[in-house]
This record gives C-alpha cells, structure tokens and sequence, in this order.
C-alpha cells in the first residue's frame, strides 16, 4: 500500500490523481476495507478517472456503499453505473447488486 500512497502523493496531474485515487479505492476494496475505499473512489470520480473505467468504479463504489449498509447511495450509484456500463458482465453484476440492495432497503424499510 505505501507505493500506492506514494504514488498518490507524487501525481501531478488530475488525471494522475483520480488514477492513484482509483487503485488505493481497489486496494483497500480488495481486501475487505470497503470503509476506507468508499473515500477514494469518490475522490477519483469527483477528479473525473478515465471514461473507460467510470461505470467500473461506480459500480464497485456501489457495492461497497452496500456492504457498508449505506443503502440508498449505493441503489442511487449502481442505477448511474448500469446506465454507463457496456459490458455484459457488469452489467448482470449491477443488476445483481440492485436486487440485493433493493431486499435491505425492504427490510431496513420494515423494522
């Protein structure tokens, strides 16, 4: 993780920045931080990462906004993120997810 943060305090350019952002949001992510992830995808996406990793990025923000319990934002990002993502296989991960997401809110909704 430190190259990570290195690298993240050595970009220059926004571009560099939203990309360093990224790859600490799937470090932390990837190894059950989703806390700590959450911070840096909205920081890469508020930085504008690359377009061909925008619906990615929604997409694993959402997922980890729903393992967090933060239901509704990760119902709100999913949505954005299905009407970005091309690719099939996400695509049928969002919807998943959406379903998922849409069972809490119903039962968080009824106690």
């Amino acid at each position: 993780m430190s190259s990570l943060t290195r690298e993240l305090d050595q970009a220059g350019t926004t571009d560099e920045k939203a990309q360093a952002h990224y790859a600490l949001a799937l470090f932390h992510d990837n190894n059950s931080r989703e806390a700590q992830a959450i911070p840096h995808y909205e920081s890469a996406l508020a930085l504008g990462v690359d377009s061909t990793v925008e619906a990615e990025a929604r997409a694993w923000l959402a997922s980890s906004l729903y393992k967090t319990g933060h239901y509704t934002e990760a119902s709100l990002t999913a949505q954005e993120a299905l009407s970005l993502a091309e690719d099939p296989s996400l695509r049928r991960f969002l919807v998943r997810l959406l379903r998922r997401i849409d069972r809490a809110l119903g039962a968080s909704q009824s106690c």
